[in-house]
């Protein structure tokens, strides 16, 4: 049977064993959810902002993306890190991305690397191709309840675009729940200029982000 609060027991765990490991414990535990990925084109994301309130608490979170949930978990560990290294980075006010959060700079693959990683460079997004080092991964090889997720969400699965209508919406067929719907979307797109967060509106509206508190812009 499918408990999804064992998956998210075990993200936490993951957590807390990095936390002890590469960070002498420094890090304040986030809320760590599993959720869908909603557009972002992300295995995870860490929140710039507490967005999570509770017994007179605020908190960051640290989202794993349902769908990659179930990849070896060497790979779901790297994902881990760099979440961490970019709440390392704002508890210590480093600036370690620009360009609407999607650019990784040397800020980032430095903290990256003093915590268990190694960071390639991306034409488009900087520092940010993530993998553990031979030495994170012979040390985690060896750490008890570190197995693969064997479950995963399905995804959404867009089958086929259009292209970009005159007022810069999109015509798209999607696959929903294993049936097939065609929609024509005549959409605006919006795009939060800190976080990078996307929504869509069928015409022109001003809507702010709840998490950065900013304007969104239309992309």
């Amino acid at each position: 049977m499918l408990n999804i609060s064992e998956i998210v027991a075990k993200t936490e765990a993951m957590f807390d064993l990095f936390n002890a490991h590469f960070y002498n414990s420094e890090l304040l535990r986030p809320a760590i959810t599993v959720s869908p990925d909603g557009g972002h084109g992300a295995y995870g994301w860490c929140s710039v902002y507490e967005i999570w309130q509770g017994n007179g608490e605020a908190h960051r979170e640290i989202n794993i993306c349902a769908e990659y949930i179930n990849r070896p978990i060497g790979e779901v560990a790297a994902t881990m890190l760099h979440e961490m290294a970019h709440l390392y980075d704002l508890t210590h006010d480093i600036k370690d991305v620009s360009n609407n959060g999607y650019y990784h700079n040397m800020k980032f693959k430095e903290t990256a690397e003093a915590h268990g990683l190694h960071i390639e460079q991306h034409a488009t997004y900087g520092w940010t191709i993530t993998t553990l080092t031979a030495e994170t991964a012979t040390w985690l090889a060896q750490q008890p309840g570190m197995e693969d997720i064997t479950a995963s969400r399905k995804a959404l699965l867009q089958i086929k675009t259009k292209g970009d209508s005159d007022e810069g919406g999109e015509e798209t067929t999607t696959t929903i729940r294993g049936g097939r719907q065609t929609s024509k979307n005549r959409s605006i797109k919006y795009v939060c200029p800190i976080c990078g967060a996307i929504i869509r509106a069928t015409k022109q509206v001003n809507v702010v982000c709840g998490d950065c508190n900013v304007p969104f812009e239309i992309a």
